[in-house]
């Protein structure tokens, strides 16, 4: 069973932005990166997925059910760390552990004072007392010892420095890794950061401005588009191609580099050299397609 299942899924605020429609699927034992502009829906989405807002239209299901409607149910399998936290201020990391602690059948005590030890978090400490990294190293600690099935991380690494991203980007491969063989974890993460997506997602959920781009396995995404370097510059039609920048060589962007190179060696054309996109790259080929084709729909 699908660990996260969505179909035709749309929500709106008002007339300013609407989410959707998505579909996609979640296999379990996966890492997912959500990846997107800010505002692009990525928060929206995972309040969704929580049951804390209810979709307008479509379906949501996360372990088969409805999160809207058995969030209790649902919630305690699933370890969350919000973008932006209310109502902890006064609450120390202690207190927090004890009242998250209370509500989770799988919560490790020792799990948490490990992490907040190496996030260097005193745990008499009030929430409000931490600067903005010490509080995200302190949502992450406490999602992490919940020892959920699922993780949703919503840009967890925010405001932390380049050191303790590293650390946290382990502590989710060590998550994934759980406690033995029969135990299968998932991890749906927000983020803006390329670098976090390559380290260590298994699959890209692309979103811009609300529009669903596509869920991709990343490795599969980044082997299937290329920056080729040509001589002379080919004319004509040529299959794959996204963009082509003229020059000496000339350079062509292709999303199908096998019939891409085919066509080119048909009509004697010379590939001089050849580099991968990153996935930054991707994503703005990814979003300027998804653009034309609303705007196509619209005429």
């Amino acid at each position: 069973m699908s660990v996260i299942r969505l179909e035709s899924l749309r929500k709106s605020y008002g007339g300013d932005f609407t989410l959707g429609p998505v579909s996609l699927q979640v296999e379990p034992g996966y890492v997912v990166a959500v990846v997107g502009p800010n505002g692009s829906g990525k928060s929206t989405l995972f309040r969704l997925l929580l049951g804390l807002a209810r979709a307008d239209s479509g379906e949501v299901r996360v372990f088969g059910r409805d999160p809207a409607g058995d969030e209790v149910g649902i919630r305690e399998r699933i370890g969350y760390v919000p973008e932006n936290a209310v109502g902890h201020d006064e609450m120390s990391a202690a207190e927090l552990g004890d009242f998250i602690g209370r509500l989770y059948p799988n919560w490790s005590e020792r799990s948490y004072r490990e992490l907040l030890r190496r996030a260097g978090v005193d745990p008499k400490k009030r929430f409000d007392k931490l600067s903005k990294g010490m509080r995200r190293r302190l949502l992450f600690a406490l999602a992490l010892a919940t020892g959920s099935e699922l993780l949703l991380l919503d840009e967890p690494t925010d405001g932390v420095d380049p050191f303790a991203r590293r650390e946290m980007l382990d502590e989710i491969s060590a998550y994934m890794d759980g406690d033995g063989p029969d135990e299968v974890r998932t991890v749906l993460f927000a983020t803006h950061i390329i670098e976090e997506v390559r380290r260590v997602a298994d699959y890209v959920v692309f979103l811009s401005d609300g529009d669903f781009l596509g869920l991709y396995e990343k490795d599969a995404l980044l082997d299937g588009w290329r920056n080729l370097w040509v001589v002379p510059e080919p004319d004509g039609d040529l299959p794959g191609i996204v963009e082509v920048e003229p020059g000496s060589p000339t350079r062509l962007v292709t999303d199908s580099p096998g019939e891409t190179g085919e066509a080119l060696a048909e009509r004697g054309v010379r590939i001089v050299r050849s580099a991968p996109l990153d996935l930054e790259e991707i994503l703005g080929h990814l979003m300027r397609r998804g653009k034309a084709a609303e705007e196509r729909s619209m005429r």
